[in-house]
């Protein structure tokens, strides 16, 4: 994944050589819902997903090569609950929530074609807070929630979308992102309780998909111009 961010950076450098690129910068949120994948759900049937709502907002910084290719860096706080539905012996429905908070810095390559966009990068997210919520005990003791969830996590993250209204340096868009954590998000204390069932047993590696709603707001705000006699190449703001 590295040596392919690293190929279509040099390959937008050499055709932004050739052009005239120009920045953006923009505000952002958005909201979803999120499903965390572990095997041992689908095979143990012990909890079932219960689907809770999440969000996200923040900041992006975009530099446009031209105006079909983009390279976005965005600054994004999020908090994300898994919900689960279990049934003790005494037989009675029992809840049970996961609650992330953390920041979140993708590194997006986003093609603009026709008023609509996709968009494909790597996602670092680091783990601020978490909360657990279980209405049949605590069964992460003597570890806090905290302790139960790897404080870095490396996703895949595509968006697509369109633009909805705007100016001729402004725009609005809209679209959905879709993330997917490639390690497991459970920390060796986790997997020590078996990370989401809490049931003795041979821990699997737990991965979230996540799945967000985002408006974008975006301001052009300046483009780079190289003299044709040799000097420095200069930025002009709008």
């Amino acid at each position: 994944m590295k040596k392919m961010t690293i190929l279509v950076i040099l390959m937008l450098i050499i055709i932004s050589a050739k052009s005239q690129p120009w920045f953006d910068v923009g505000l952002k949120g958005g909201v979803g819902t999120s499903f965390m994948y572990n095997k041992q759900i689908f095979d143990d049937q012990y909890l079932t997903h219960k689907f809770k709502p999440g969000y996200t907002y923040g900041a992006k910084f975009g530099f446009n090569f031209i105006q079909q290719h983009q390279l976005t860096f965005d600054v994004m706080k999020s908090s994300f609950t898994q919900g689960f539905i279990y049934y003790p012996e005494a037989g009675n429905e029992v809840f049970r929530d996961y609650t992330i908070d953390g920041m979140d810095l993708l590194l997006m390559y986003r093609s603009n074609l026709k008023g609509t966009y996709f968009e494909i990068g790597p996602q670092w997210s680091s783990v601020s807070k978490v909360k657990y919520k279980d209405e049949g005990g605590d069964f992460v003791n003597p570890y806090t929630p905290d302790q139960i969830i790897n404080k870095s996590n490396f996703s895949m993250a595509v968006g697509f979308g369109g633009y909805v209204f705007g100016t001729d340096n402004f725009g609005v868009t809209a679209g959905f992102r879709v993330n997917y954590t490639l390690n497991d998000i459970a920390s060796e204390s986790g997997r020590d309780k078996n990370f989401p069932m809490l049931t003795p047993g041979e821990p699997s590696p737990t991965h979230n998909l996540g799945v967000i709603f985002i408006l974008e707001a975006n301001y052009d705000f300046g483009y780079l111009v190289s003299s044709r006699c040799g000097k420095r190449t200069k930025l002009f703001v709008f």
